[in-house]
């Protein structure tokens, strides 16, 4: 969700201030039920057309413990095919604005000659980092992580090496290899779209105009465009209203909220872990409980599938003794509050 809420929210953007229509392709292979029904909740504009993508058969290629940008690029490669025979059958296509890994799109701009611009859903840094991840990975022998000291990426403050995320760290395997074939593919952009703005990254974005390597080295045009946020207010339930209730009532400062995101899930071993953690401390605490996986690169096809008994996640002690000592719970990131 991630990447398809600031995605759909461009789309609604450009819909209702600029009067474009907009066709918004979703790839249906393993969607989630979150995702399905945010884009049904927020898609009631005439000039907003969500087509799905049939879904692709992943049998043989994928598997629970791949790494999320392995499997997302997979997703995509099995979706051109379809996604082309879209594109060809409608009528007036001036421009097609694809995902930062979906960049097998540029192949099927070039063959219908239509302009491709990326819409990098993350902060400028990274996007520079991104930029800059061939020079390191041509420059540099041996892993990132053995390097003696930080990066030092044009335009951005020395990058500490345990900054770096999971798949850069380990420069041998295939998350690394595609996550590099993607960002160097981003230089046949007509432009990239950022998901921020000069009030927040001020010297990012004057240095993406300025700093030479960025000049020089077929950087597209960078379009700061953000923040895109999810602008469709949730439906309030009774649970909301019960959890607000309940923190008035606690005095200020009191409350751990604990939420780890869209791809956040626990092992079912940490889950009891952190169950633990939260019963010696006697602290007044929200839980987003997700059902734990022991694959945590598949939580991301999972968000939303939960299951609303907290038994079935957690200790049965944890879930009665919380309960029944007035903390509360929050599960199935499934409200408004969860988000």
């Amino acid at each position: 969700m991630g990447h398809i809420i600031p995605l759909f929210e461009l789309a609604l953007h450009l819909v209702t201030v600029h009067n474009i229509q907009v066709t918004f392709l979703v790839i249906t292979t393993e969607s989630t039920n979150a995702q399905n029904n945010y884009l049904k909740a927020s898609n009631s504009h005439p000039d907003l057309h969500l087509v799905d993508l049939p879904p692709a058969d992943m049998s043989g290629l994928i598997s629970d413990d791949m790494d999320i940008v392995i499997r997302i690029s997979l997703l995509v490669e099995e979706s051109v095919g379809p996604l082309r025979t879209v594109l060809s059958g409608l009528n007036v296509l001036k421009a097609l604005i694809i995902d930062i890994f979906c960049t097998s799109m540029f192949d099927v701009g070039e063959d219908l000659s239509i302009p491709v611009y990326s819409f990098f859903t993350a902060s400028a840094v990274l996007f520079m980092f991104s930029m800059y991840l061939p020079v390191l990975d041509k420059e540099v022998e041996g892993e990132f992580v053995d390097l003696p000291r930080p990066v030092n990426v044009p335009g951005c403050n020395p990058i500490l090496i345990h900054d770096f995320f999971s798949q850069v760290r380990n420069r041998k395997v295939n998350a690394y290899k595609w996550f590099l074939l993607h960002v160097r593919r981003l230089s046949m952009a007509t432009g990239i779209f950022l998901n921020t703005w000069d009030d927040l990254e001020p010297v990012s974005l004057k240095a993406l105009k300025h700093e030479p390597f960025f000049l020089n080295n077929s950087t597209p045009p960078v379009y700061p465009i953000g923040p895109l946020t999810q602008q469709i207010e949730p439906v309030e339930t009774e649970y909301d209203k019960g959890i607000i209730a309940w923190l008035d009532k606690q005095p200020k400062d009191s409350v751990l909220f604990i939420a780890l995101g869209s791809g956040g899930t626990l092992t079912s071993e940490q889950l009891t872990e952190l169950a633990w953690g939260l019963e010696l401390s006697q602290q007044r605490f929200i839980l987003a409980v997700r059902k734990p996986n022991d694959y945590a690169a598949s939580s991301y096809f999972s968000t939303g599938n939960e299951s609303d008994d907290l038994k079935a996640y957690l200790p049965n002690w944890f879930v009665e003794r919380q309960m029944g000592s007035g903390w509360l719970l929050l599960h199935g990131y499934r409200t408004s509050v969860s988000d």
